[in-house]
Order: C-alpha cells, then sequence, then structure tokens
C-alpha cells in the first residue's frame, strides 16, 4: 500500500486552487493554536482548550485528504467549521481566543487579524464559502 500524505498533483497548474487553500487554512486552523495563549477566564479558556484539543487532529487529516480530493473529508472541513461557529454562538465569550494581545498596537492588529482568519470564525466561514468548489472538486472513490 503506497501512503503520499501530499499528493504532487497539488503542485500542478491545473490543480483547484480552492482545494489547496482549504487544506491550507484547515492545516493551519489546526496548528496555530499551539503558537499563542489566549488570555480568558479559566472556564472559558478550559472549554476553548479542549475545543483545540479535540479538533487538531481531523483537521489535519480532512485537510490533507482533501489535497487528495477525498470527498469524506470535504463533509468533515464543512461539518467541522459549522461547528466551529455554532461553539462561538453557544460560548460567544470564546471570541477573546482569537484576538492576540500585545505592547505594540499594530501587531495586536495584525496578529489578530491573521488569528481570526487562519484559526478563527473568519477562517470557518471562508470554509464554508468554499463548500461548492470542494464538492466539484472532490471525488467519492478511494483513488
Amino acid at each position: 500500500m503506497d501512503l503520499k500524505l501530499f499528493p504532487a498533483e497539488r503542485m500542478n497548474t491545473d490543480y483547484p486552487w480552492p482545494l489547496w487553500a482549504i487544506g491550507w487554512l484547515a492545516i493551519f486552523k489546526a496548528v496555530l493554536w499551539l503558537a499563542f495563549e489566549p488570555v480568558l477566564q479559566e472556564a472559558v479558556l478550559r472549554l476553548v482548550g479542549w475545543k483545540y484539543l479535540w479538533g487538531a487532529i481531523p483537521l489535519l487529516i480532512c485537510g490533507i485528504a482533501l489535497w487528495r480530493r477525498r470527498r469524506w473529508a470535504a463533509w468533515g472541513l464543512a461539518v467541522l467549521a459549522a461547528a466551529d461557529l455554532v461553539f462561538l454562538a453557544v460560548v460567544p465569550a470564546s471570541l477573546h481566543a482569537y484576538l492576540v494581545d500585545s505592547e505594540v498596537a499594530v501587531f495586536s492588529i495584525l496578529l489578530s487579524a491573521v488569528v481570526l482568519v487562519c484559526g478563527g470564525p473568519l477562517g470557518d466561514a471562508l470554509i464554508l464559502c468554499g463548500v461548492p468548489a470542494m464538492f466539484r472538486n472532490t471525488r467519492n472513490s478511494g483513488r
């Protein structure tokens, strides 16, 4: 059995860019939370931490599988993005987990924007906007 995590085809110019971009976005969402520590109340921080822990592996798997054009990965990313937005609606205080605090205001704004897009609700919205492209460019079969 030949296991290729990163298919060479994703580097071709005719490869669908939405799959490439959404795959990277899923990978960023899976690992970006490791780079900073949000300042939240302990109860909210614990919930957000569990959300990140339980979501990281599925996001990594679905992001890589999307590059391999797996339809189940498109479903998985759509469900994970929707669940993340539902979590934000249920625990609105968790929005502060995406805001980076710095002594320099410009860094705070830029880093918070990156986190909101690459790891937060804006990234979830981008994934959900990309659902039609994901389904159009993936296949049901294993190969």
